[in-house]
């Protein structure tokens, strides 16, 4: 009878504890799917004349980097999570960043391919020559 009462009395305790961490276990918030922040299109450009000076000169730090700007890092750092979450933009600014290693490779500048110059002209009833 003894055994059985403890049994009963473990399984009870058992049952509230499961039903206490159930009740006020916390829960996750739930977060809304909400549109993207914006980016300005100066913002943009910001951005991409940041990597782009990066870009050129592998020795600079973001920090010297966004000094002419006058924008904190944190902020640089928003500005960039803002423009990862939108892939149009991230595709934007690959562009951009492709046109400026092209507009600047010593490779793509010599292997240009050159203009043709005027070709001379023909005349189409060339004229007999007197004698």
């Amino acid at each position: 009878m003894k055994r059985r009462l403890r049994l009963v009395t473990l399984l009870c305790a058992l049952a509230v504890v499961g039903v206490l961490a159930t009740v006020f276990r916390p829960q996750a918030e739930e977060v809304s799917e909400s549109e993207p922040a914006s980016v300005s299109e100066s913002d943009l450009q910001l951005y991409i004349k940041v990597y782009g000076a990066m870009q050129e000169d592998h020795d600079l730090t973001i920090d010297n980097a966004i000094k002419s700007s006058q924008m904190s890092l944190d902020d640089f750092r928003q500005l960039e999570r803002r423009i990862q979450n939108q892939p149009r933009l991230v595709e934007r600014v690959r562009d951009a960043m492709l046109e400026r290693v092209k507009a600047n490779s010593t490779f793509a500048l010599s292997t240009a391919t050159p203009t043709p110059g005027e070709s001379p002209k023909v005349e189409k009833n060339p004229r007999p020559k007197k004698k």
